[in-house]
């Protein structure tokens, strides 16, 4: 299955971005890195994940993971509004703002 995360930033900052699934021990991109948002454009996600696993997202401002959006940098926190459940098709769109 494949999902989409669309993420926009409206942060002065630049924000990393890493996708964790809630189900098993997976990440996007995974190995340590993150995804840099540089910009205040759309950035476009597209995740293949398991079928019905829970994904969510996690943003950082960079060298500062306690300024976080979603469940933070290495899935640290809890968000029920930040996931989307692998199903072929589901987009969600979500803006940070400082």
């Amino acid at each position: 299955e494949n999902v989409e995360f669309v993420i926009t930033s409206l942060s002065r900052e630049p924000i990393m971005v890493e996708f964790y699934s809630q189900d098993r021990n997976a990440a996007w991109p995974g190995g340590g890195r993150a995804y840099v948002i540089r910009d205040y454009e759309e950035h476009r996600y597209a995740l293949h994940c398991r079928s019905t696993e829970q994904i969510c997202y996690g943003a950082w401002v960079e060298h500062r993971p306690n300024q976080y959006w979603g469940v933070g940098m290495d899935d640290a926190y809890y968000c029920d509004q930040c996931c989307i459940t692998c199903k072929e098709g589901n987009r969600v769109h979500f803006t940070l703002r400082d």
